[in-house]
């Protein structure tokens, strides 16, 4: 409860008659030492994220002793709904990690806090963070969260079989692409280039996104300025479906009915010249006996550098009751997480302070150097509530339209007609 001034008054003078009393005086009564503020965090991160997020987590606890973050892990698979309860309720921790792609699920409730003010009280540096991911977290002009990191879609190549191929730099055109393809398999007899066009345990997320970056890379966007109705049947998107299409049926450097695992196990085991995926991919790589190999951000094939991107973001909960004192804590948590991304980055993820790309700790890592300029080219999801069903279906079109080599207007204005009735539904 706030307290009036006069409230303030009285408590202030009962305070310095304490203090003038003989009885204060003598040392016989002392004021209760204040601990740290403690800063509660729920956790989605398990396994080899898990280890580097616990230890970024440790480090801030040793480094200071005014604050202390209280960490709870919960299970993926329950993270979300768990977390929508506790939002609803008002009750969620002081800290909480949400997919920029699923911002849109809470903003409109208001039940994140809206970070500008308090941002601008504590002077933190808005300006060291890359833009791109920075400007994903701001609706309506507002930030309700700040981006950890970027999990961008990003292109690895294997060293000894371009070399034996006679293939000497990163490919940057989509003909030079499908040029080093066919070197590596004409030369070594490796797959040319490995990205999964079919579903199996997961759908065909990667067409999608590829599709995706490849409009960007031409200047258009997957939907209208409004998200009202999809903006790919033209020119662009014909372009870009035809060399999903093409890669697979036309110049055979990928083979049909590859899957995402397929695609990772045959880059993994030297059995394929290049690889499309993203930056969580580098650790298994890197775990690899006897696979050299390079990561560079997605190629501007098209155009311009983009490339399908996500983040993980960190917001802070509106709770029944806040104070500035909690806010400001759970703030220095945050700033200093994102501050610390050369921790965060030993899990392949790309920092997003542009601070960090000159600390030691970062450049001295192997490949995240490489491709952390993706970062700068992220391209975000369309903001609208449509979009989960618009990528699982558009995912399922694109495997269709590559497995059955339809043509590419065609699947254009099936996927078009099918995107604008999903939307027309929301």
């Amino acid at each position: 409860m706030k307290k009036s001034n006069g409230s303030k008054i009285l408590i202030a003078a009962s305070a310095v008659a304490l203090c003038l009393s003989p009885v204060f005086a003598g040392g016989k009564t002392e004021a209760p030492a204040k601990g740290p503020i403690e800063v509660s965090f729920w956790s989605l991160f398990t396994g080899g994220d898990g280890e580097f997020f616990d230890a970024m987590v440790d480090e801030f606890n040793r480094t200071h002793s005014d604050i202390v973050a209280k960490t709870d892990t919960v299970k993926f698979d329950n993270y979300y709904t768990k977390l929508t309860t506790a939002l609803s309720a008002k009750n969620a921790p002081d800290v909480v990690v949400v997919h920029q792609s699923n911002l849109l699920r809470y903003v409109p409730k208001g039940v994140l806090y809206p970070l500008d003010d308090l941002l601008a009280s504590m002077n933190a540096p808005l300006g060291d963070f890359v833009q791109a991911p920075l400007d994903a977290c701001r609706f309506d002009g507002k930030l309700y969260s700040l981006p950890l990191d970027v999990h961008a879609l990003i292109m690895f190549y294997n060293n000894d079989l371009f070399a034996k191929a006679g293939v000497n730099q990163a490919p940057q055109t989509a003909a030079e692409v499908i040029a080093a393809a066919q070197a590596v398999q004409n030369a070594t007899g490796a797959m040319g280039l490995a990205v999964d066009n079919t579903t199996a345990k997961y759908k065909a997320y990667t067409l999608t996104r590829l599709f995706m970056s490849m409009l960007a890379q031409q200047g258009v966007s997957i939907l209208t300025p409004d998200n009202k109705k999809a903006n790919f049947n033209n020119a662009a998107g014909e372009t870009a479906v035809k060399a999903l299409i093409d890669e697979v049926n036309t110049y055979k450097v990928t083979p049909a009915g590859l899957d995402y695992d397929g695609a990772v196990n045959a880059f993994k085991l030297g059995k394929a010249g290049m690889h499309i995926n993203g930056v969580w991919a580098t650790g298994a790589f890197e775990k690899q006996a006897g696979l050299n190999f390079t990561a560079v951000p997605l190629p501007p094939m098209f155009g311009k550098s983009a490339a399908w991107a996500g983040s993980h973001t960190l917001a802070i909960p509106i709770q029944k009751e806040m104070t500035q004192e909690k806010l400001e804590a759970s703030m220095t948590f945050i700033l200093w997480m994102t501050e610390h991304g050369e921790m965060w980055a030993k899990a392949g993820h790309i920092p997003t302070r542009k601070s960090v790309y000159s600390k030691p700790e970062f450049t001295s890592l192997p490949h995240r150097k490489d491709y952390a300029p993706a970062a700068a080219a992220a391209i975000a999801p369309p903001r609208t509530a449509a979009w989960d069903e618009i990528y699982t279906n558009l995912s399922d079109m694109l495997e269709a339209a590559v497995a059955k080599n339809k043509d590419p207007k065609s699947a254009l204005a099936e996927m078009e007609s099918a995107v604008n009735k999903i939307i027309a539904n929301y």
